[in-house]
């Protein structure tokens, strides 16, 4: 096998072990998705839905319903339902004392695993956002000369691009591929090489091979005719 030929078979059989791993990882991911909607896993804290206690008409004994939050979207003067759209959502909200700010990035969603894959790390790329969260949690701000905000030259994906996109990528910077002609010749430790080589005879090379036969045909006729009349002899001396 040839080194180009080589390198295309190595990329061509990489680029399918690459795809058909992000497509696994997405299938798992998908089938974890659906199945905490469909069986309405839910988390106690959750913002989407609320849990009511129901008596009994007879007060005997209590249950316990869950109710979904219908979650307003202000900025886009939006609203929806867990109960009807998986990928309900609304911009995650804060209280840093002064009163609620909106998150850059962050958003509330139908459950625990939603809302961080339709969240963004948008706001972990700057500071000021950075404090923001630190505040809301009553937590010390960071110096504005203590830079320790995400760095977007650090990576292909964009500031904007949700932690949805980032995991069916499978959190994957770039793939490392080392290919080695050298060792594959290597490990098929060839004792021989054989090929063949065709060639097209000219005018001149046809004329030589055929001067050649028939000067030669003389000669073995020459020798042969002998042994076949005595051949023939015997032949017609039994009959």
């Amino acid at each position: 096998m040839s080194r180009s030929l080589f390198n295309t078979e190595m990329d061509e059989i990489l680029n399918q072990f690459e795809n058909k791993t992000k497509a696994t990882f997405a299938h798992m991911l998908d089938f974890i998705r659906s199945t905490i909607q469909g069986n309405a896993l839910l988390f106690i804290t959750t913002d989407a839905w609320r849990l009511v206690a129901v008596e009994t008409d007879d007060k005997s004994d209590t249950n316990f319903l869950t109710v979904p939050i219908t979650l307003r979207n202000t900025q886009e003067n939006t609203s929806c339902s867990c109960t009807t759209l998986r990928t309900c959502r609304k911009p995650r909200q804060v209280n840093i004392g002064s009163g609620l700010i909106t998150i850059d990035g962050l958003v509330v969603g139908c459950h625990q695993l939603e809302t961080l894959l339709f969240s963004s790390l948008s706001c972990f790329y700057f500071l000021q956002c950075i404090n923001d969260l630190r505040s809301s949690f009553n937590a010390l701000s960071v110096p504005l000369n203590q830079s320790i905000g995400l760095n977007a030259q650090r990576t292909r994906f964009s500031v904007a691009d949700t932690v949805e996109k980032l995991a069916y990528e499978m959190f994957i910077e770039s793939w490392s591929r080392k290919i080695s002609y050298e060792r594959y010749f290597d490990s098929c430790s060839p004792s021989y090489c054989t090929y063949t080589y065709y060639q097209k005879s000219d005018a001149l090379e046809i004329l030589t091979i055929f001067l050649g036969v028939y000067g030669s045909l003389p000669i073995v006729i020459y020798l042969i005719v002998p042994y076949l009349v005595k051949l023939i002899k015997k032949i017609l001396i039994c009959f």
